[in-house]
Formats: structure tokens, sequence, C-alpha cells
């Protein structure tokens, strides 16, 4: 994929992720059409959203793809940002400090969904990185053990 020729975790993570949020982000524009950042009460499956949350999560999720076909460290630094930011906008929800995405409630659904999918991306990140290490390990070894032509 993209900047690798290897599945790397974070690789795959951004590519699933990416068309996952880019698609709600889409989706989101049938049922929250209205206010840009105001609390609308629209929502989808129960989970509240408002344009910017929709614009949000296209942003994220098209982040993630061009992401998907670069480098796979720099995926991998993609991806782990973006789960600390999902994490921080979970705890934040959880403060109820986020009514500009449109969560107005300190238990709100999509605060436990951005915990999980934040936690997610920070381990697949970390995941890839374990990945990447394991193959600059095994491609130095075997520079180191191969003879030299003199």
């Amino acid at each position: 994929m993209g900047g690798s020729t290897n599945n790397n975790a974070a690789t795959v993570f951004a590519v699933v992720a990416g068309v996952a949020y880019t698609g709600l982000g889409i989706i989101g524009f049938a049922f929250a059409n209205t206010g840009f950042v105001a609390d609308t009460g629209e929502s989808f499956i129960g989970f509240d959203l408002n344009i910017f949350h929709n614009i949000v999560h296209l942003a994220i999720g098209v982040g993630f793809l061009v992401a998907s076909r670069l480098d796979d460290t720099i995926t991998q630094g993609v991806i782990i940002g973006g789960g600390l930011v999902y994490v921080l906008a979970a705890l934040l929800g959880f403060l109820n400090q986020l009514q500009i995405l449109s969560i107005d409630e300190s238990l709100a659904p999509v605060s436990f969904l951005h915990i999980v999918s934040g936690s997610a991306a920070i381990i697949f990140g970390l995941i890839g990185a374990r990945q990447t290490d394991e193959l600059v390990e095994r491609g130095s070894r075997g520079a180191r053990n191969r003879p030299s032509r003199a």
C-alpha cells in the first residue's frame, strides 16, 4: 500500500478508518444540514451531529487516506496523532466542553465512540511502529551477516 511494500498495521488502519470516517462525514450531511456549530438536535443512529462535526470527520478521514499512501513512519505518526486528538475529544466531551461539535452531554455516546476509536488508532499506530522497527532490525542484521566483497 502506498509508500510501503508490506501490510503495516498503521497503514491498514489508516485505510479502513479513513474510508469509515470519510463515509460517516458524508452520510452525516444527510442527517445534519442546518446549524454549522449550533446544537441542532440532529443525530445519526443516536450520535449528535452538526455541519462542523461532519467536516471534522471528513477531514480526518481524508487525512488518514492520504497518510496511508505515505511512508510507514509518517502514517504511524499521523495515526497516533489522530488517535490522541480523538482521546482528547472524548475527554472534552466527558467534561461537557464540545458543544461546538454538538456534543452537549457529559456522557454522550459519541464521547465513548471517540475514546474507543482514538485508543484503537494509538494501538494500531504503535503496532505499526513495532513492525517497522522489526523490519529495520532484520535488515541491519542481514547486512552485518553478509560477507563483504574485497
